[in-house]
């Protein structure tokens, strides 16, 4: 049995630990332990863990310091701060840099000790953190610290000791370097001219296999909207193809809906008449996430769906006009629904991007349901209504639109928060089946397959 092994039993008072197959240093099976994955099944970490065949009841007891300390001593060379560098660390007075192949991490203090993934600071069973275990030292800095190239330890002047996987800090800390695991492509109608496999899922395949459930995700992921094909031409089919995805997401049009333009609803929507590339629910603090389309039947001309991708007409403004784009993006216009029963009103900026990555992170676009400005003051109205001009008119070109003629068994999902809709105006009856789908839960999926991380 190895020194390290043993030291590894000796800290964690248990007859065993669990070997990788790959065989991890002794240092990274311990920072392993501090920073299992959130989506971990119960049974994953208890394999990890070792507790499948033995048991340890220690594992989630804060372990002997001392003993941690000697095993991090015997597998990594600690520097201290007045030694200011370690390979690839440098020790700053209030934060930590950390070089790791191209990625430049700047991690403060302060930080580093409050995510603390130790069981200590942070419950494994229930993926919290344990806020009131220690009070937060804000100018706190470290005694000791080691970097081997995966694994980063650090000792408080309490003693406590943290320690994190390279992987767990480029996943999770403030860099601009951060990128999407599923490219987007946004696209106009050149670009979706180009796309040899379209965005579209068999029905089948998307009901009965994981792989089909994913692909479909990641259609969503990476053109912001997708198909089902073959789907059974009803509003059930409708309603099972969406909640394959998620639940549905009630608002006061109900649950779902089917309807023709019989002017049920004091909406645009309900008529006969066309509507240019809008967001829907933008009236809402937080607008659905998806709306799925179904055409049940039309008998007569016209009503084609019109797709924009919202995020390429945004990033084409940010390049022609970025004064334009600055303005969308920090001024807040409140957008609002109003009818006999209802008074719904929101706030939020046309534009908003990513705090971290600075890419596109929604739109919020409906010229239909803009309320008055009165957020805007009236030394900024004359430039917020010329940029929403120049947004406007970078989505009504005629590049930017592709048109789609649905028919009964294709279902339509479009992510709201990126692509609009509209469609042509049309003659005969017209009967569409749809619902809206919540955001964070379609998100959770795509979390779940791993197609997203931010």
């Amino acid at each position: 049995m190895s020194t390290n092994t043993k030291l590894l039993q000796q800290l964690f008072k248990c007859t065993s630990i669990y070997q990788h197959p790959i065989r991890l240093s002794a240092v990274q099976q311990v920072s392993s332990l501090h920073t299992l994955p959130r989506e971990s099944s119960p049974k994953q970490q208890q394999v990890f863990l070792g507790a499948k065949h033995h048991s340890c009841p220690s594992i989630f007891r804060q372990p002997d310091l001392s003993c941690l300390k000697t095993v991090y001593r015997s597998c990594s060379s600690f520097v201290s701060p007045q030694g200011s560098r370690n390979r690839d660390i440098t020790l700053n007075k209030e934060e930590l840099s950390v070089r790791y192949g191209h990625y430049h991490l700047d991690l403060p203090y302060v930080w580093l000790r409050d995510h603390c993934r130790c069981d200590v600071c942070y419950n494994h069973q229930t993926c919290q953190k344990n806020i009131d275990n220690f009070e937060l030292d804000l100018d706190i800095r470290p005694t000791e610290v080691s970097f081997d190239g995966t694994v980063l330890i650090i000792e408080w002047p309490d003693k406590h000791l943290t320690s994190y996987n390279i992987d767990w800090l480029l996943e999770n800390t403030y860099h601009d370097q951060h990128r999407d695991r599923v490219e987007r492509v946004l696209w106009n109608k050149a670009i979706m001219a180009t796309v040899t496999e379209q965005p579209m899922v068999p029905y089948e395949d998307f009901m009965e296999t994981e792989e089909g459930l994913k692909e479909h995700v990641k259609n969503l992921m990476k053109y912001g909207f997708s198909v089902i094909t073959q789907a059974p031409p009803s509003h059930e089919g409708t309603l099972a193809v969406s909640q394959r995805l998620t639940f549905l997401q009630p608002t006061f049009f109900g649950p779902s809906w089917s309807f023709t333009s019989d002017m049920a609803f004091g909406d645009t929507a309900y008529t006969t008449l066309g509507l240019g590339a809008h967001t829907d629910n933008t009236y809402f603090m937080s607008p659905s996430g998806i709306q799925v389309f179904h055409v049940l039947e039309h008998q007569g001309t016209g009503g084609e769906t019109l797709l924009v991708d919202g995020f390429f007409a945004a990033e084409t403004l940010r390049q022609d006009n970025p004064t334009a784009f600055k303005c969308l993006s920090e001024t807040v216009v409140a957008h609002e629904f109003y009818d006999s029963d209802h008074r719904v009103r929101s706030l939020g900026t046309v534009l908003s991007i990513h705090p971290t990555t600075k890419k596109m992170f929604s739109i919020r676009f409906n010229p239909y349901d803009r309320s008055p400005l009165h957020t805007v003051p009236p030394d900024q109205i004359k430039k917020f209504y010329k940029s929403y001009a120049a947004l406007t008119e970078e989505i009504r070109k005629p590049e930017s639109e592709v048109w789609l003629k649905l028919k009964p068994g294709m279902v339509l999902f479009v992510d709201n928060w990126r692509v609009m809709h509209g469609r042509s105006s049309f003659t005969g009856l017209r009967r569409v089946s749809g619902c809206y789908l919540p955001r964070d839960d379609w998100f959770e999926k795509a979390r779940l397959f791993g197609l997203q991380n931010l």
